[in-house]
């Protein structure tokens, strides 16, 4: 009965093993108190579980773009998700510019917008910087300290005075 069942319902072969490994029982005989059908049937959607999640993974792998985001940055930056809104870094020589977009890729007014940044400058110093509105949908500031390699920066956006999220930044400069 066990063997028909399994093979039609595509259960593993681990599954099979186990069952043939209790020997022949009734449908009312009991494994650790629970009757062996209901256990050929909690393993039998188990098993059917694990291939769904399993056939379902890599499509949810590949629509997240890898970090999260299936779109190019329109700046040139790098992008993250900093609680309900996406940031993209982009640092140019001492400007550095945090354009702000929605979940639709939709510009977000920045004029209500802060942000402070805490970035790695040269020799492992860390420097604090604060990005203010700068029209449309950007937060902007300028340094004035050189940093080595890559702008490593960690970032905290603040609608008015409630914090929207945190993200962290390593892009080149530019």
């Amino acid at each position: 009965m066990f063997t028909t069942l399994a093979t039609n319902s595509s259960i593993s072969k681990n599954v099979l093993a186990s069952l043939a490994a209790r020997g022949r029982r009734s449908a009312s005989a009991t494994h650790t108190g629970v009757p062996l059908m209901f256990s050929f049937v909690r393993a039998s959607m188990t098993a059917a579980f694990v291939s769904l999640l399993l056939a379902g993974a890599p499509g949810a792998v590949l629509a997240q773009g890898g970090h999260g985001h299936s779109h190019a940055a329109p700046n040139g930056g790098q992008i993250q998700q900093i609680g309900t809104v996406e940031g993209e870094l982009l640092v140019k020589g001492s400007d550095v510019t945090l354009f702000l977009v929605d979940d639709k890729e939709q510009k977000v007014d920045a004029s209500s917008y802060s942000a402070t940044a805490s970035v790695l400058a040269k020799g492992n110093q860390q420097k604090t910087v604060e990005l203010k509105p700068a029209g449309d949908n950007k937060l902007a500031t300028k340094i004035d300290f050189p940093v080595e390699g890559k702008f490593r920066a960690s970032l905290t956006l603040k609608k008015g005075a409630a914090e929207v999220g945190k993200a962290r930044y390593n892009l080149d400069t530019k």
